[in-house]
């Protein structure tokens, strides 16, 4: 029996832990269509000519994951209209939120998958050291104790790896090219590991696998990758001493010795762009409109962006609902044998359509951890005023995880005609012992 009800609580715990999250991740997929739409327009507009900050508007992302808890979707007008609708959604239609979560599980496992099987790939490669590919003696602008692995393949350079980046090269770009030449390229991959870039691929991975429902964050992975390509163009071309007609001129070189090679490009390259004539028009552009800058002025609007980020998410928090809500309502229903019908006497709005409490109520009923103590003449009074017949419950305190959605309140039954000014009635708070309350608690 004990393993029976162990099965039984944490199936329950498991389908209320994928509908409270799924609620709150399918709102967060709601409000980056909003984001999206604001980072695109800046894009287009303020930082059009602004490679920096258009790589910095990406991190307006980052708070997107905590909205779902907002009080704005319980407590403001507009967000009741907008948003009402999906939590009623969840409640009556269970299977929607397991939809949910296996989008998000299929969409992690693709992910990783494909990871996991490049990576497997890049460890078979040949390892050449550096020293071995520029002229003897040479250490260069990259120092020449890195490590390349070299493929057949006449893919574009590409780094994979987010802890032990390893950076690969075709041969026929290690074999043709100068030292000059394959050092710029190089250097061009280490900048894309030292920006963290890798990382911010990744992110944004996670973050188009959680919100998968929104099919704009796929195409956000172009849009990011072109800025991310921007400024890393702008770094290698500071670093390396190159003018941007250089630099272009290398780039467009690649281009071409690459097509004449094979037509395949792999999915992961960084110093190309994938993006057809449209995308190499774009990225020239860029080079073309270098300008030296400070390396405060990059690391200023790095710091900035997190600073953004970060203000955000707390203020998000601030405004939002806590893990565990202390739940202070107070609700009186009468359960009338005699039709089988049971009415919800106090609320705020006398309407019983929303978990609230009568005001007047809390001069006539309060409790502590062990009674709850009811002015018996008044809260007669009361029961007569509502026409409550039958029987009396009291529900009471308790907490919420979001309002009318996951939570634990207490119950007690009032029998009227007792005796004294104040009804003490005891009730049971030995439930809150459940491992399965703590969990729901800590979710």
């Amino acid at each position: 029996m004990m393993a029976q009800e162990f099965i039984r609580k944490g199936i329950q715990l498991l389908d209320l832990g994928t509908a409270y999250y799924g609620l709150q991740l399918m709102r967060c997929a709601l409000v980056s269509v909003g984001v999206f739409a604001v980072v695109w327009l800046l894009r287009k507009t303020l930082a059009r000519e602004r490679v920096f900050l258009k790589g910095a508007l990406w991190s307006l992302f980052l708070p997107v994951l905590f909205m779902g808890k907002l009080k704005f979707f319980y407590e403001q007008t507009i967000g009741v209209l907008l948003f009402t609708w999906l939590p009623q959604i969840f409640l009556n239609h269970k299977w929607i939120y397991w939809l949910y979560f296996v989008g998000v599980f299929v969409s992690m496992a693709l992910l990783f998958a494909r990871r996991r099987k490049l990576q497997k790939a890049v460890a078979k490669l040949e390892k050449r050291n550096l020293t071995d590919i520029l002229h003897p003696g040479s250490e260069g602008l990259s120092g020449g104790r890195a490590v390349v692995y070299i493929t057949k393949l006449p893919v574009t350079p590409f780094t994979i790896g987010l802890c032990r980046p390893k950076i690969v090269a075709p041969r026929v770009i290690v074999e043709e090219y100068c030292a000059e030449e394959f050092e710029a390229i190089f250097l061009h991959e280490q900048v894309h590991i030292r920006l963290g870039h890798l990382w911010i691929y990744f992110l944004w991975d996670i973050l188009r696998s959680l919100l998968w429902v929104n099919p704009l964050l796929t195409v956000g992975v172009k849009l990011l990758r072109e800025d991310m390509e921007g400024i890393c163009d702008w770094v290698t071309i500071q670093r390396s001493g190159k003018t941007p007609y250089a630099y272009g001129q290398l780039l467009v070189k690649s281009m071409r010795f690459l097509q004449a090679k094979g037509e395949d490009f792999n999915m992961y390259a960084t110093f190309m762009d994938d993006g057809g004539f449209q995308g190499i028009r774009r990225r020239m552009s860029g080079i073309a409109r270098y300008k030296p800058y400070k390396r405060m002025a990059l690391a200023g609007t790095a710091l900035a962006a997190f600073l953004c980020a970060a203000g955000m998410v707390c203020g998000i928090k601030a405004v939002s609902y806590g893990r565990c809500n202390e739940n202070d309502s107070l609700l009186v229903y009468a359960f009338d044998e005699r039709s089988k019908e049971s009415k919800l006497l106090a609320s705020d709005n006398g309407s019983g359509n929303t978990v609230s409490y009568d005001e007047g109520l809390r001069g006539l009923i309060s409790y502590d951890d062990s009674y709850v103590y009811v002015q018996r003449e008044e809260f007669e009074r009361f029961l007569q005023e509502k026409n409550a017949f039958g029987e009396v419950f009291i529900v009471f305190g308790g907490f919420y995880k979001l309002p009318g959605f996951v939570g634990r309140g207490y119950l007690c039954r009032y029998e009227a005609g007792t005796e004294g000014k104040v009804a003490r009635i005891p009730y049971d708070r030995h439930s809150d012992d459940d491992w399965m309350l703590a969990l729901i608690k800590m979710m």
